[in-house]
């Protein structure tokens, strides 16, 4: 029998458990976490329909290693992220872990979609499951102790945990659904950077002595001293009103002019002299 013209298939070279999986990532991206089928998966990676059911039983199964390879994957970036955070600086590392995120969805856009299947990190393997409450346990550490010092407002942890996560899981999801258009890794972190920045400094304004207070840039030019403008002085009182003027007499009368007398005989009027 010549077996040179048939094709061979990916178990037949022992990687067919990885190409199941990577074409599950393809159908979860293009048909969502309910939209595919073992039959669909085989078919994407190139197998015989009963190709899958030699190393997964159902469906589930086959989640639950979709599950597992993303979280390990995740958990490796951001391992590796704040490695590379100075010691002592706890706000650092908070937002280290933050930006890691955003940059493993733009890397891995197939498996940042399948870790937020809903009830995806239940299908972990309970060693995967123990070291992620053991991050996070770790993570709330550092937060108290950056309390402790100062460094971060006296929130609740489970508050700042949960509005960290909503901001950097939500900037990872429009980048990857083309909300933002095309955006490459260094603007992805770009990005990131920004956002957890805003999120670092708030949004209300601090007062001086609040040591979460971002530093203030010195002002270019001194700032002018005010001039005391003089106080007024007291104005001099008014002089008293002037006496009224007396009043003018009255000119002399002639006696011819006074009315109801009249002039009696032998008597002449005397005019002025002059």
């Amino acid at each position: 029998m010549n077996n040179v013209n048939i094709p061979k298939r990916a178990y037949h070279h022992g990687n067919l458990r990885a190409a199941l999986v990577q074409a599950t990532l393809r159908a979860i991206a293009e048909d969502g976490p309910d939209g595919f089928t073992l039959r669909d998966v085989a078919r994407r990676a190139g197998v015989s329909p009963a190709a899958p059911y030699r190393h997964f039983h159902d469906k589930d199964e086959l989640l639950a290693a979709v599950a597992a390879e993303c979280a390990e994957m995740l958990y490796q970036t951001v391992t590796a992220a704040i490695a590379e955070v100075p010691p002592g600086d706890p706000l650092a590392r908070f937002r280290q872990e933050g930006i890691a995120l955003v940059e493993f969805a733009v890397a891995h856009p197939e498996h940042f979609r399948a870790l937020n299947i809903p009830g995806i990190s239940a299908r972990l393997p309970e060693e995967q499951q123990q070291r992620l409450r053991g991050s996070r346990e770790d993570l709330r550490r550092v937060l108290a102790a950056a309390q402790e010092a100062g460094a971060i407002a006296q929130l609740p942890l489970d508050d700042l945990m949960l509005a960290a996560e909503s901001l950097v899981h939500g900037l990872g999801h429009y980048i990857v659904e083309g909300q933002l258009g095309e955006v490459s890794l260094e603007r992805a972190r770009q990005l990131a950077i920004a956002v957890t920045g805003v999120l670092g400094r708030g949004l209300i304004p601090r007062g001086p002595g609040d040591p979460t207070r971002p530093p203030q840039p010195p002002s270019s030019s001194p700032t002018p001293t005010p001039t005391p403008s003089p106080s007024p002085q007291p104005r001099p009182p008014a002089p008293p009103p002037a006496p009224p003027a007396p009043p003018a007499p009255p000119a002399p009368v002639s006696a011819s002019r006074l009315p109801g007398k009249a002039p009696r005989k032998g008597m002449r009027s005397v005019r002025p002299k002059g």
